[in-house]
Protein backbone atom coordinates (compact mmCIF):
# COMPACT_ATOMS: atom_id res chain seq x y z
CA UNK A 1 0.00 0.00 0.00
CA UNK A 2 1.30 3.36 -1.03
CA UNK A 3 1.36 6.29 1.45
CA UNK A 4 -1.64 7.73 -0.57
CA UNK A 5 -3.14 4.88 -0.51
CA UNK A 6 -3.14 4.52 3.23
CA UNK A 7 -3.85 8.52 3.64
CA UNK A 8 -6.40 8.66 1.74
CA UNK A 9 -8.00 5.79 4.14
CA UNK A 10 -7.22 6.70 7.62
CA UNK A 11 -6.96 10.61 7.05
CA UNK A 12 -10.09 12.34 8.03
CA UNK A 13 -8.14 15.82 7.88
CA UNK A 14 -8.37 14.89 4.01
CA UNK A 15 -11.98 14.95 3.58
CA UNK A 16 -12.50 18.44 5.12
CA UNK A 17 -9.77 20.73 3.39
CA UNK A 18 -10.88 23.26 0.76
CA UNK A 19 -10.18 23.63 -2.96
CA UNK A 20 -6.67 24.90 -3.66
CA UNK A 21 -5.99 28.24 -4.11
CA UNK A 22 -4.33 26.92 -7.20
CA UNK A 23 -7.66 25.41 -9.33
CA UNK A 24 -8.94 28.43 -7.74
CA UNK A 25 -6.81 30.53 -10.33
CA UNK A 26 -6.93 27.47 -12.43
CA UNK A 27 -10.62 28.18 -13.12
CA UNK A 28 -10.15 32.01 -14.38
CA UNK A 29 -7.46 30.85 -16.20
CA UNK A 30 -9.15 27.71 -18.39
CA UNK A 31 -12.26 30.10 -18.63
CA UNK A 32 -10.55 32.67 -20.19
CA UNK A 33 -8.63 31.00 -22.92
CA UNK A 34 -12.26 28.86 -23.37
CA UNK A 35 -10.82 25.36 -22.72
CA UNK A 36 -13.60 23.14 -21.20
CA UNK A 37 -12.31 19.49 -21.57
CA UNK A 38 -9.74 19.38 -18.56
CA UNK A 39 -7.98 16.49 -16.86
CA UNK A 40 -7.43 16.56 -13.34
CA UNK A 41 -4.19 14.75 -12.98
CA UNK A 42 -3.05 13.61 -9.57
CA UNK A 43 -7.33 14.19 -8.56
CA UNK A 44 -7.10 12.21 -5.45
CA UNK A 45 -9.93 12.57 -3.43
CA UNK A 46 -11.15 15.09 -5.68
CA UNK A 47 -11.18 18.53 -4.01
CA UNK A 48 -10.25 20.33 -6.89
CA UNK A 49 -11.77 17.74 -9.29
CA UNK A 50 -15.47 18.90 -8.33
CA UNK A 51 -14.63 22.43 -8.02
CA UNK A 52 -13.64 22.18 -11.70
CA UNK A 53 -16.56 20.04 -12.32
CA UNK A 54 -18.40 22.46 -10.25
CA UNK A 55 -17.45 25.79 -12.17
CA UNK A 56 -19.02 23.94 -15.91
CA UNK A 57 -15.81 22.51 -16.97
CA UNK A 58 -16.01 18.59 -18.41
CA UNK A 59 -13.72 16.84 -15.53
CA UNK A 60 -11.90 13.48 -15.84
CA UNK A 61 -9.56 12.76 -12.77
CA UNK A 62 -6.86 10.42 -12.88
CA UNK A 63 -4.77 8.91 -9.59
CA UNK A 64 -2.93 5.79 -8.84
CA UNK A 65 -4.80 5.24 -5.05
CA UNK A 66 -7.86 3.99 -5.77
CA UNK A 67 -8.89 4.35 -2.17
CA UNK A 68 -9.14 8.13 -3.44
CA UNK A 69 -10.96 7.57 -6.42
CA UNK A 70 -13.57 5.24 -4.71
CA UNK A 71 -13.71 7.95 -1.80
CA UNK A 72 -14.10 10.84 -4.90
CA UNK A 73 -16.83 8.81 -6.47
CA UNK A 74 -19.12 8.56 -3.37
CA UNK A 75 -18.57 12.33 -2.61
CA UNK A 76 -19.64 12.55 -6.40
CA UNK A 77 -22.77 10.84 -5.25
CA UNK A 78 -23.43 12.54 -2.48
CA UNK A 79 -22.59 16.22 -4.49
CA UNK A 80 -24.97 14.63 -7.07
CA UNK A 81 -22.11 14.94 -9.85
CA UNK A 82 -21.59 12.53 -12.54
CA UNK A 83 -18.08 11.73 -12.18
CA UNK A 84 -14.98 10.16 -14.56
CA UNK A 85 -12.52 8.86 -12.25
CA UNK A 86 -9.57 6.79 -13.74
CA UNK A 87 -6.86 4.96 -12.29
CA UNK A 88 -3.97 5.30 -13.72
CA UNK A 89 0.02 5.76 -13.84
CA UNK A 90 0.25 9.25 -14.65
CA UNK A 91 3.27 8.13 -16.49
CA UNK A 92 1.20 6.05 -19.24
CA UNK A 93 -1.93 7.56 -19.39
CA UNK A 94 -4.75 5.76 -20.95
CA UNK A 95 -5.62 8.48 -23.43
CA UNK A 96 -5.40 9.48 -27.18
CA UNK A 97 -3.49 12.13 -28.37
CA UNK A 98 -4.49 14.99 -28.30
CA UNK A 99 -7.42 13.97 -25.65
CA UNK A 100 -7.82 17.26 -23.47
CA UNK A 101 -7.83 21.68 -23.66
CA UNK A 102 -6.67 21.74 -20.69
CA UNK A 103 -4.79 19.80 -17.99
CA UNK A 104 -4.84 20.61 -14.07
CA UNK A 105 -2.06 19.21 -12.05
CA UNK A 106 -1.22 20.26 -8.47
CA UNK A 107 0.89 18.39 -6.25
CA UNK A 108 1.58 15.38 -8.12
CA UNK A 109 5.30 15.91 -9.44
CA UNK A 110 7.03 16.17 -6.06
CA UNK A 111 5.53 12.69 -5.38
CA UNK A 112 8.43 11.18 -7.01
CA UNK A 113 11.30 10.59 -5.02
CA UNK A 114 13.23 7.47 -5.53
CA UNK A 115 16.30 6.73 -7.62
CA UNK A 116 14.36 7.23 -10.99
CA UNK A 117 12.80 10.39 -10.12
CA UNK A 118 13.78 12.70 -12.66
CA UNK A 119 13.43 10.13 -15.29
CA UNK A 120 9.34 9.64 -13.83
CA UNK A 121 8.80 13.51 -14.04
CA UNK A 122 9.98 13.67 -17.55
CA UNK A 123 7.70 11.20 -18.34
CA UNK A 124 5.07 12.78 -16.58
CA UNK A 125 5.79 16.14 -18.76
CA UNK A 126 6.05 14.02 -21.80
CA UNK A 127 2.47 12.32 -21.15
CA UNK A 128 0.65 15.96 -20.41
CA UNK A 129 2.45 17.10 -23.66
CA UNK A 130 1.37 14.41 -25.56
CA UNK A 131 -2.73 14.42 -24.05
CA UNK A 132 -2.54 18.29 -24.60
CA UNK A 133 -3.99 19.38 -28.11
CA UNK A 134 -2.05 22.56 -29.40
CA UNK A 135 -3.17 25.76 -27.63
CA UNK A 136 -3.93 23.90 -24.87
CA UNK A 137 -3.33 25.09 -21.65
CA UNK A 138 -1.41 23.66 -18.46
CA UNK A 139 -1.99 24.81 -14.81
CA UNK A 140 1.07 23.60 -12.60
CA UNK A 141 1.97 23.57 -9.00
CA UNK A 142 4.53 21.63 -7.11
CA UNK A 143 5.72 22.09 -3.76
CA UNK A 144 8.64 24.77 -3.68
CA UNK A 145 12.11 24.33 -1.69
CA UNK A 146 15.26 22.59 -1.77
CA UNK A 147 14.88 19.50 -2.95
CA UNK A 148 16.56 17.17 -0.18
CA UNK A 149 15.14 18.92 2.73
CA UNK A 150 12.01 16.99 2.01
CA UNK A 151 13.53 13.74 1.17
CA UNK A 152 12.25 10.83 1.41
CA UNK A 153 8.65 11.63 0.98
CA UNK A 154 8.76 14.50 -1.18
CA UNK A 155 11.02 15.68 -3.76
CA UNK A 156 11.09 19.80 -3.31
CA UNK A 157 11.52 21.78 -6.57
CA UNK A 158 13.74 25.15 -7.17
CA UNK A 159 12.68 27.72 -10.05
CA UNK A 160 15.49 25.72 -12.09
CA UNK A 161 14.03 22.47 -11.49
CA UNK A 162 10.72 23.89 -12.21
CA UNK A 163 11.85 25.60 -15.57
CA UNK A 164 13.91 22.81 -16.59
CA UNK A 165 10.49 20.36 -15.99
CA UNK A 166 8.20 22.63 -17.86
CA UNK A 167 10.79 24.01 -20.79
CA UNK A 168 8.50 21.79 -23.55
CA UNK A 169 5.82 24.34 -22.97
CA UNK A 170 5.84 27.75 -23.44
CA UNK A 171 5.23 29.57 -20.27
CA UNK A 172 2.36 32.28 -19.92
CA UNK A 173 2.77 33.19 -15.85
CA UNK A 174 4.82 31.85 -12.61
CA UNK A 175 4.76 32.83 -9.51
CA UNK A 176 4.96 31.66 -5.86
CA UNK A 177 2.98 31.16 -2.78
CA UNK A 178 1.13 29.29 0.05
CA UNK A 179 -1.60 27.36 -0.82
CA UNK A 180 -3.57 24.70 1.54
CA UNK A 181 -2.26 21.35 1.72
CA UNK A 182 -4.21 17.70 1.50
CA UNK A 183 -3.71 17.56 5.10
CA UNK A 184 -5.37 21.45 5.58
CA UNK A 185 -2.03 22.97 6.17
CA UNK A 186 -2.18 26.82 4.36
CA UNK A 187 1.83 27.11 4.29
CA UNK A 188 2.33 24.77 1.94
CA UNK A 189 4.74 26.65 -0.56
CA UNK A 190 4.73 26.18 -3.96
CA UNK A 191 5.57 27.27 -7.72
CA UNK A 192 2.43 27.72 -9.80
CA UNK A 193 2.63 27.79 -13.49
CA UNK A 194 0.69 28.41 -16.80
CA UNK A 195 1.74 26.79 -20.09
CA UNK A 196 0.43 26.71 -23.20
CA UNK A 197 1.44 23.77 -25.92
CA UNK A 198 2.61 25.72 -28.57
Amino acid sequence: MTRWEQFFQEDERALSVPPSYSVRNAVGVFSKRNKHNILDLGCGLGRDYFYLAENGFFVIGVDLAESGLMIAKQIGKSKGIATILVKSDAKSLPFPDKSFEGVYCFGLLHEFTGETKDNDIRKVMSEIYRILKFSGVLVLAVLSGEPVEGLPDVYLFTEQMFDNYTRSFQLVDKRQFNDIGCTGKKDYRVWYGIFTKQ
